[in-house]
């Protein structure tokens, strides 16, 4: 079942169109990822969404309800929509009960309805529920604003960038939260984000917008490994990308010849290797390079190399335990199959 659909949703502020024509279903229980850089619209999609902001064209549909489109607009109290915010956006003023329990019937809210549940749910201890919210963590507050999303039982949650506050420990740890949280719920969700790791672990489908433009819908892992074109491959995280030729199949390039993740058009080519697809071996096993330098990083690190042929540098992603020293000479083989994408005329 769908429990969000948007049909060439448009956008402007003025001159200037923030959105164009995004079409995007998102299936009952699933967690969309809508992940672009600053400026992409991924902020006035959710606001959209949750109907802050009127479209510009096309239609919203939660569930079988238009909520937006040619003459409708359904205000956001009645859309039955969750939202968490950036900063948690917690009322100082009430405690962590009463701001769990604020957007329920007058009734269940002096009662503090499900509030114990909810704690427990978003992992907090119910003695919490009488401290005010400037007691709590940053990633403690950020659970308590999804336990008031989710208290109502709205039919879809947005989370708008939430975790960007916190420092990179507590972000994974508050991510890993939230994410346990909305499947124990079986929570239909959007989050949106600008980090890439954020999106590819917590979505099971990402979007990706990019001057107002979707210009991906996928599993993370397909988005990663199949990605529409080069500019986007090197957005999701470091790419190396050779020049090549594709011919029956497969694609040659400085490093080799290599089996493609999805079919390509025989001819001129760039070929996107992941770093993490490059081994280092003894010299005399694979194509030659120099280490010219390592950043080690303790489980991992990145190793700079130049090798024979190649104009620059090229970046792998070695285990931690295996880092070379800086002016080691090694070989250089890729595992796994490879994308390629036709060269620009």
């Amino acid at each position: 079942m769908t429990a969000l659909a948007l049909d060439r949703v448009t956008k402007a502020f003025g001159a200037r169109t923030i959105l164009r024509d995004i079409t995007l279903e998102v299936a009952s229980g699933d967690l969309l990822a809508v992940l672009g850089p600053s400026g992409s619209g991924k902020t006035t999609l959710l606001r959209l969404i949750c109907g802050f902001e009127r479209s510009g064209g096309g239609t919203i549909r939660l569930g079988d309800d238009l909520v937006s489109g040619p003459g409708v607009h359904r205000p956001p109290e009645r859309r039955h929509v969750g939202y968490v915010a950036q900063d948690g956006a917690l009322f100082p003023h009430l405690s962590v009960a009463d701001n769990i329990a604020f957007g329920l019937a007058r009734r269940e809210r002096r009662r503090h309805h499900r509030v114990a549940e909810l704690l427990e749910l978003v992992g907090l201890p119910a003695s919490y529920a009488a401290r005010p919210p400037q007691e709590l963590s940053g990633g403690e507050q950020q659970r308590v604003s999804l336990a008031r999303a989710l208290a109502p039982q709205p039919g879809l949650v947005l989370l708008d960038e939430p975790f960007s506050s916190l420092d990179a420990g507590l972000r994974v740890e508050t991510r890993e939260a939230v994410a346990a949280a909305l499947r124990r719920t079986g929570a239909t969700a959007v989050l949106v984000t600008h980090d890439q790791a954020e999106a590819l672990s917590m979505g099971d489908r990402v979007a990706v917008l990019r001057d107002g433009v979707l210009v991906q819908v996928a599993a993370p892992e397909t988005l990663y490994r199949r990605p529409a074109d080069i500019a986007l491959a090197r957005f999701l995280g470091e790419a190396v990308v050779l020049p090549g030729e594709a011919a029956d199949g497969s694609v040659h390039c400085l490093l080799g010849r290599f089996s493609l993740v999805a079919p390509c058009a025989p001819g001129g080519v760039e070929v996107l290797i992941r770093p993490e697809q490059i081994r280092l071996a003894a010299p005399g096993i694979g194509h030659p390079a120099v280490v010219e330098a390592v950043t080690y990083y303790g489980h991992d690190c990145s190793v700079s190399l130049s090798a024979a042929g190649l104009d620059g540098r090229l970046t792998a992603l070695v285990p931690g335990y295996a880092s070379p020293v800086a002016g080691a000479v090694v070989s250089l083989q890729v595992e796994g199959p490879v994308a390629a994408y036709p060269t620009a005329a």
